[in-house]
């Protein structure tokens, strides 16, 4: 039910603030990372999940480069559902796309386009199984 507390079991959650990617933690689990200049620092390259090459960890907001709250808040949305999928539970795949277009909308203009140059660099297709 919704306004319901929910239990979720999970090792860690990262939250990062300032203008420089808080990335220790994916250094440490040994994800492919690239120094990318538009995203404010070392960020870990990921796919359109959000999932980074350490097959069990995905990356959102900051930690996947600087850029405005509201694409981090949706990012998240990407990446906890693609893990909760990941983990078979049934997860409704149009969101996906509505999640994509409001990062679409939120990245347009002058910035946007920085950001996006910078995504480009470390954005990978899919992860080889």
């Amino acid at each position: 039910l919704i306004g319901e507390p929910k239990k979720i079991d999970c090792d860690i959650i990262c939250m990062a603030v300032g203008l420089t990617p808080t990335t220790e933690l994916f250094w440490q689990a040994g994800c492919k990372m690239q120094f990318v200049p538009q995203l404010c620092g070392y960020v870990p390259f990921r796919d359109k999940t959000m999932q980074t090459s350490s097959p069990d960890i995905w990356v959102a907001g900051d930690a996947s480069g600087i850029e405005e709250a509201s694409a981090a808040m949706v990012e998240g949305r990407i990446a906890g559902h693609s893990a909760a999928k990941a983990l078979g539970h049934k997860i409704d795949d149009k969101k996906f796309d509505e999640y994509w277009t409001r990062l679409h909308h939120l990245r347009a203009g002058e910035v946007g386009e920085k950001i996006l140059a910078g995504i480009d660099q470390v954005l990978v297709e899919r992860w080889e199984a």
